[in-house]
């Protein structure tokens, strides 16, 4: 019964937000008439194409679909961010857009949960999914050892050239983070922990990395997005205060990042990069770091390029950076802090240490990197009050060193490539294509 009544309710929401993109449409056409050559014409035409993909979706909804796929949660998340920033000039329109975009989300999300609380209700964690392969027997330093070494260090200098500084933040984010792992530790993890080394390494090179990364996906993808953008839209944005150009840039980076850590999981392409990150099984601040560079790009071109795209200045995009670097070294860290009520509001790290476990109930869930209640609204919050994981990783062995780890996902299948996999509890499809523990 309960379903019925949110596929009605998810019905009428996708009419009322094809009836709201067509209005928006027909403003964007009649503001191309009467001032052309200011992009409103390719904005009315993303406008309708925009439509006719929500139509799809609810098609799907009446077609018997209980979750949403992929490319609609790109399409409802970049309604949701559009409409933030319209709401920068347009309060009325913007929170509409926002309301009927949220609310669109939060009951897809809603009727995937109840659709799969029976599979999830009934899963163990079995002996497969908690096992961590132990430490192989110590091999001696061979000719290819020598020459990966070499190239390694190679890498890190050439980063270094590219941002000098980098050395003295990893100095001062060690002298806070280590006291602190040592003061309230949850797991009993040496200081100096295995593969240590190579998340250094992860640190010092993916920072270049991911900075070279953006500046090319903001030259060659967000100038295309930019161009679907009306240019009013994108000079009031740039000329609103920088409080508001700041509480909308965290509420569209927190969506796309949202989206894109999501579709991470979901498309196997995307997951072979993602599961670099997935394969640590000893957490600490450094894990942080161990990121495959092409991911970590993804991830932040899909927070950063909607920032520009809408015309928002450095403000927003600076105070962006500091604040998901800190706070994804946070979550990450080996300490066992219970913060209350403040943990449904801000990301902690029991919050995204379950994204880490190998548990079949934390499949799936705790997308968000700052804010729980997006999963929360979206229905892929979990967040046991009093537990916390046991065990990390993925069913996949990721090779030693960082230069093994950058081509692994090039040159090697993951498990549920060949495998049977674990059911998916979000997706529309009854298993995991890509056989990663989440």
């Amino acid at each position: 019964m309960l379903n019925v009544v949110l596929v009605r309710a998810l019905f009428a929401l996708h009419v009322g937000e094809v009836i709201a993109l067509l209005c928006a449409a027909f403003m964007t056409a009649a503001m191309a008439r009467s001032h052309p050559g200011q992009g409103a014409w390719s904005a009315t035409l993303m406008l309708l194409v925009t439509m006719l993909l929500v139509g799809w979706q609810g098609y799907r909804l009446l077609a018997g679909r209980r979750s949403l796929n992929v490319a609609g949660l790109a399409v409802q998340s970049g309604v949701v961010m559009v409409a933030i920033a319209v709401a920068t000039q347009n309060l009325a329109a913007g929170v509409i857009g926002i309301l009927l975009g949220c609310a669109v989300l939060a009951v897809w999300g809603r009727l995937a949960k109840t659709s799969d609380r029976r599979v999830s209700d009934s899963l163990e964690p079995s002996p497969e999914s908690v096992y961590v392969a132990a430490a192989g027997p110590a091999t001696q330093i061979g000719f290819s050892g020598a020459v990966l070494a070499v190239l390694t260090a190679l890498v890190v200098l050439a980063a270094l050239s590219v941002r000098s500084n980098i050395v003295f933040g990893l100095a001062i984010l060690a002298v806070i983070f280590i006291p602190l792992e040592r003061l309230f530790a949850l797991h009993p993890l040496r200081v100096l922990r295995r593969g240590w080394r190579t998340d250094v390494v992860h640190y010092l090179v993916n920072g270049a990395a991911l900075k070279v990364g953006l500046v090319v996906s903001v030259v060659v993808v967000g100038s295309v997005l930019r161009a679907f953008v009306p240019a009013p839209l994108r000079l009031g944005v740039a000329a609103s205060p920088a409080w508001v150009q700041i509480v909308a840039g965290f509420a569209i980076t927190t969506v796309g990042g949202y989206a894109a850590h999501r579709a991470a999981h979901e498309v196997p392409l995307l997951w072979r990069f993602h599961r670099v990150h997935h394969s640590v099984r000893e957490m600490d601040w450094l894990a942080a770091n161990h990121l495959h560079p092409l991911d970590e790009t993804f991830g932040r071109s899909a927070a950063v390029l909607p920032l520009y795209a809408l015309g928002f200045g450095r403000v927003s995009l600076g105070a962006f950076v500091i604040l998901i670097t800190v706070q994804a070294i946070f979550i990450h860290a080996n300490v066992r802090m219970n913060f209350g009520p403040v943990r449904w509001l801000v990301a902690t790290p029991q919050f995204h240490h379950w994204h880490h476990a190998r548990e079949p109930q934390a499949y799936n869930t705790n997308y968000a990197g700052e804010f729980p209640l997006v999963d929360a609204l979206f229905g892929t919050l979990y967040l046991p009050a009093t537990r916390w994981p046991a065990q990390y990783g993925i069913d996949d062995t990721e090779p030693a060193g960082y230069l093994r780890q950058l081509a692994w996902p090039l040159r090697s299948r993951c498990a549920g490539d060949t495998e049977a996999a674990r059911p998916n509890l979000v997706g529309d499809r009854a298993f995991e294509p890509t056989g990663k523990v989440f």
